[in-house]
């Protein structure tokens, strides 16, 4: 081929893409999910009629219907009290995710307005990620294109595995929150949870919608750390038990459901607190303590009713740099059981029993912006205000059948090392003796993942994710619980 016909048939191939590049992308906006609204049919109405008039422009083309579209935008509209949201993504057509937004209002009179920006905030994203498709001729496209299985927009998966579906539910809550636990599931299918910011318990029971039931509040000088349920005195109604740092001294406590409210039935105690599904598939409460030269001082032990009061029992033996808040036990192909324990810098090492490291994590996981004051060892202090913070860390969960739930939070790059997160996923793996290895992880978020749990029973994730952090004295921040389906 000579140089000018190569030149030509060059310029033609690059009109053509130009000409691909500039046309208005089908977009199809179908009805959203509406819950808790008086009347939701007008709700859903109103907001797909104004996506298709905000989203529309030179470089989108929306529709009501979805043929011939090549991205589809769907979401949610969740209205709890007052305060609502709205959640929507961008799914190309091979089910990728193009965009995801978020808004919120805090009365149904700023629907319009949240609208609007959701409208615009998905049109940017689309602009940006949205990457028109070129079709081949359909007898050469078999030749030319590899067959392409795409991945749930909700997760990526690494290798072939069980896969997180799409949310089952979101919950709007109002404040920055901090800790989750389950309680029961009662017979009308509702659900029991325990949600703690740095100076409150809540009771909420969640079914198709999240409903408070109760709530305690604290003391500026008491800082709610932890919260996790357990019933060791059974009764088959788990006790909640709150890890509360009171200046520099634990004095956590226990509390119990009382019809709708909530009873203190023991405390202050001087424990930190947390359940853990072992190696053995049986949940236990376990406990440690501080001390004058320690943030986390003695052995791990498990806790147990001692007449009316509590004690502890059966000591672990962790390995060097494991404490209450950042091991777990894995069950490896032989039945042996191996401590796996996520270190101050956020790498995942399991070790085998006699203390030996047998694998690290190359990438960095955890991150929390839960913290306790206290003063340096030998009563140095650590800068200008005469305090140090003291982080702790995020939960990892055994599942029934052995695999190992760890959240990764991500900090913003001007943020590094301030323990200030805006990204997060959720990883699964499975220990075989020498490795863990990666079952799937979800796909990264916009939102700092504060806590986690995972039904068992249910089989379902429930993340507290915190969308907007406290900003003053009268805005307190929103979070949202987020409940997804593992198959």
């Amino acid at each position: 081929m000579n140089v000018k016909l190569m030149l030509a048939t060059m310029l033609v191939m690059a009109t053509l893409c130009a000409t691909s590049w500039s046309a208005p992308v089908p977009t199809h906006v179908a009805e959203f999910s509406v819950s808790g609204a008086a009347k939701p049919d007008e709700v859903r109405s109103i907001i797909q009629t104004l996506l298709l008039s905000r989203m529309a422009g030179d470089k989108i083309a929306t529709q009501a219907t979805p043929k011939g579209a090549e991205i589809t935008v769907s979401g949610s509209y969740l209205l709890s009290g007052s305060m609502f949201s709205l959640d929507a993504a961008a799914v190309n057509s091979s089910g990728t995710v193009v965009t995801r937004a978020f808004t919120q209002g805090k009365s149904p009179d700023d629907l319009i307005p949240a609208v609007g920006a959701l409208a615009k905030s998905l049109a940017d994203g689309i602009n940006k990620g949205a990457i028109p498709v070129v079709k081949a001729p359909a007898a050469a496209a078999a030749a030319l294109m590899p067959v392409v299985v795409a991945p749930s927009p909700d997760i990526v998966v690494a290798p072939v595995s069980a896969s997180v579906t799409k949310y089952a539910g979101i919950h709007t809550m109002a404040g920055a929150l901090s800790g989750l636990a389950v309680g029961r599931t009662l017979s009308g299918g509702e659900r029991e949870l325990f949600v703690t910011g740095t100076h409150a318990l809540r009771y909420y029971r969640q079914g198709t919608t999240l409903k408070l039931l109760a709530e305690i509040s604290y003391k500026v000088n008491e800082r709610v750390l932890a919260v996790d349920c357990a019933d060791l005195d059974n009764d088959t109604v788990p006790e909640i038990y709150l890890t509360i740092m009171d200046g520099e001294v634990l004095a956590s406590q226990v509390w119990r459901v009382d019809g709708t409210a909530l009873k203190q039935i023991a405390g202050p105690l001087p424990y930190y607190f947390r359940t853990l599904i072992g190696a053995g598939g049986v949940k236990k409460l376990y406990a440690q303590q501080i001390s004058g030269t320690a943030d986390f001082a003695g052995d791990v032990a498990e806790v147990v009713r001692v007449g009316s009061g509590y004690g502890v029992k059966n000591p672990i033996k962790l390995p060097k740099g494991g404490s209450l808040y950042n091991f777990n036990v894995l069950r490896g192909p032989k039945g042996e059981t191996s401590p796996v324990v996520a270190d101050n810098s956020g790498f995942v090492r399991v070790f085998n029993s006699a203390g030996d490291e047998l694998w690290k994590s190359s990438d960095e996981f955890g991150g929390s912006e839960t913290f306790f004051k206290r003063a340096e060892i030998g009563g140095q202090r650590s800068n200008g205000t005469g305090e140090r913070q003291v982080f702790m860390q995020q939960r990892m969960i055994v599942k029934g059948n052995g695999e190992l739930l760890v959240p990764k939070n991500s900090e913003s790059w001007f943020m590094k090392n301030k323990h200030s997160y805006s990204k997060s996923s959720l990883y699964c793996f499975a220990w075989n003796g020498s490795d863990l290895e990666e079952k799937w992880h979800t796909q990264q978020n916009e939102y700092y993942l504060a806590d986690f749990a995972y039904d068992e029973n249910s089989r379902e994730l429930l993340l507290l994710e915190v969308v907007a952090k406290e900003e003053g004295v009268f805005d307190k921040g929103t979070s949202r619980l987020v409940v997804r389906k593992v198959d």
